[in-house]
């Protein structure tokens, strides 16, 4: 992806941004989103979409229905809550938890169980709803502040509830660490 600075041809300066802008000036979702997108389908089995995460070098995933609309999103923290919960894996604190902490990760069954909960479980059934979604129009400023209120990741872009790309936590930090265009 190109720094956010070069993909404008009249860089912007700090006179353009609104008194409580957070830095981007004006740029907009469309300047920064990813595309094609990663997506999976709500009746997906859990290994199907953490095989596509884990293919992708991702976290996340925008869940599309059969209509193309955007209905949730699926973590790793989602599946990881279902493992949790269903297969008794219980997730460190920190590092120091890995070697201070007596936990289940010494279970012989544990891989197996947490394996058959990935084949039995659904992504309807992990994902979080309704998706915090953002337009392509939005500005930087609007999606990071949306980003930070919801709590999440990543936005889905849509358009007339149809999925056009995605913006990430790193596709907007990537963008204000960019060294700016050379005139």
């Amino acid at each position: 992806m190109a720094p956010i600075a070069s993909r404008r041809s009249r860089r912007s300066t700090p006179g353009d941004a609104a008194p409580d802008a957070l830095g981007f000036y004006g740029y907009r979702v469309k300047d920064v989103m990813s595309r094609p997108v990663a997506k999976v389908g709500p009746e997906a089995t859990l290994t199907e979409a953490a095989t596509r995460m884990s293919r992708a070098g991702i976290s996340g995933l925008p869940v599309v229905s059969e209509r193309g609309r955007v209905v949730g999103v699926l973590s790793q923290k989602d599946i990881l809550r279902v493992l949790s919960d269903r297969a008794g894996l219980r997730m460190p604190g920190g590092v120091f938890d890995l070697v201070l902490r007596r936990s289940a990760a010494g279970r012989a069954d544990l891989a197996e169980a947490c394996r058959r909960e990935l084949d039995r479980g659904r992504v309807r059934d992990a994902m979080s709803r309704p998706a915090v979604v953002v337009a392509p129009e939005a500005t930087l400023d609007d999606a990071v502040k949306l980003l930070v209120s919801a709590r999440v990741n990543r936005l889905p872009v849509v358009t007339a509830g149809r999925l056009v790309g995605i913006v990430t936590r790193t596709d907007l930090l990537g963008g204000l660490s960019a060294p700016p265009a050379s005139a």
